[in-house]
């Protein structure tokens, strides 16, 4: 599937999942918003076989950007009783401000009415102002803020409706 900036968002193939750990790991690893525990967690969930169990359960939930035949973003959700929790958005560092994390969202909500939802939901923390300014310029609205919560930080819950 073709998106803007001619980045292609596609579902992870099993054959790559190992490589698209690495990607995970590699976008994680940098994110100082996050404190040492929570990037330790967060890596250690997506291994090449928990992101192939992933795509088993759901061919959706495991999505990467293409750039110049590059993996460069991806996005990870999981469906949650009529709604899409998305779990994770990421783009390496030096293809930031090039569209590719617009691309995964509007990605993402393409695959909404196949996977019988009416919403997306997720977090940030809420020191993330990219994501934050992201996640508004595509439609999402902040619901309230989490003082303290997961791994200890503040993050903010937002939501948006899929007709």
């Amino acid at each position: 599937m073709r998106t803007r900036n001619n980045i292609k968002v596609v579902p992870m193939r099993p054959s790559s999942a190992k490589l698209t750990s690495k990607l995970i790991r590699k976008v994680i690893s940098g994110l100082e918003i996050y404190n040492v525990r929570a990037r330790r967690v967060e890596m250690s969930k997506y291994t090449p076989v928990g992101l192939t169990q992933m795509q088993a359960e759901d061919e959706s939930s495991v999505m990467i950007a293409i750039l110049e035949k590059r993996p460069v973003g991806f996005c990870l959700s999981r469906y949650d009783d009529g709604v899409i929790w998305l779990a994770w958005f990421g783009v390496l560092g030096d293809c930031r401000r090039m569209g590719v994390g617009a691309a995964l969202l509007e990605a993402l909500e393409r695959t909404v009415p196949r996977r019988k939802c009416h919403k997306i939901w997720c977090d940030t923390r809420a020191s993330n102002l990219p994501s934050q300014r992201l996640l508004k310029k595509v439609g999402f609205r902040r619901l309230c803020k989490l003082a303290e919560h997961w791994y200890g930080q503040d993050f903010y819950l937002w939501e948006k409706f899929v007709r």
